[in-house]
């Protein structure tokens, strides 16, 4: 009877076990697909926008052809002093103007260059969450009322730091990122053709109108689906 009552006690404890590891592995499996999701994104957008950043960065240098037209246009005017006999050692020169980058160029740059951070950010950031999940979910015991025991441990801890609350924030740090490199964008084509950036703008502000609504309407009404874990729970009153 002893034996049949341990044997019964062992089987409780692993039918526990199994149906909180079973809630957890699930809740976990959902998490990383997002991140995978979220990675590969991260990594398509972050190839784009340095092909972006390789033809922009180029604004914020001297145009080497504006260097050798400088030059060209100093030797001929020396040429020309002497020609009229008024080279001497106090004889005017022609001096390089300041280089300074243009304002739009600058704001270009800065917007992109920030979303390239905010990008990368994401991919690391995603990294460290699925190892942090991973060790979550891997119990060394083999007995399993040490391994509920050990379960319920880094159930609270991974509660307490908020370990997929960070997962949660990342698509919003992604989303962004891409609010970053569509204002740069816009300004990008309005330096080029005042015409393209006005094509470009009703398209961003669309993008940018669909984001916000799609965000606040579960704050205004609880049957709507558009829900994210970061304002799960908030209501508007």
């Amino acid at each position: 009877m002893e034996g049949t009552s341990s044997r019964l006690g062992v089987s409780a404890w692993q039918q526990m076990l199994r149906g909180v590891l079973d809630v957890d592995e699930r809740k976990v499996g959902d998490c990383k697909d997002d991140i995978d999701t979220l990675m590969v994104f991260a990594g398509l957008f972050s190839a784009v926008l340095t092909a972006f950043l390789v033809e922009s960065y180029t604004i914020l240098q001297p145009d080497p052809h504006d260097e050798m037209t400088f030059l060209l246009r100093q030797s001929l005017f020396r040429n020309y002093t002497v020609n009229t006999g008024y080279l001497n050692s106090t004889s005017p020169t022609l001096e390089a103007p300041p280089f300074e980058a243009p304002l739009w160029a600058v704001r270009v740059n800065a917007l992109w260059f920030a979303s390239l951070v905010c990008s990368l950010a994401t991919a690391s950031i995603a990294m460290l969450v699925k190892q942090w999940l991973r060790e979550y979910l891997a119990i060394e015991w083999t007995v399993p009322q040490e391994k509920l025991r050990a379960w319920q441990y880094r159930k609270a801890a991974i509660a307490d730091w908020r370990v997929f609350g960070i997962a949660s924030a990342l698509p919003l740090l992604s989303q962004a990122s891409l609010a970053l490199f569509f204002l740069g964008l816009y300004f990008f084509t309005s330096a080029i053709d005042d015409r393209i950036g006005r094509s470009t703008m009703p398209l961003v502000a669309d993008w940018a109108f669909f984001l916000v609504m799609t965000t606040l309407a579960p704050l205004i009404s609880p049957r709507c689906p558009y829900k994210i874990p970061p304002l799960k729970g908030v209501q508007l009153s």
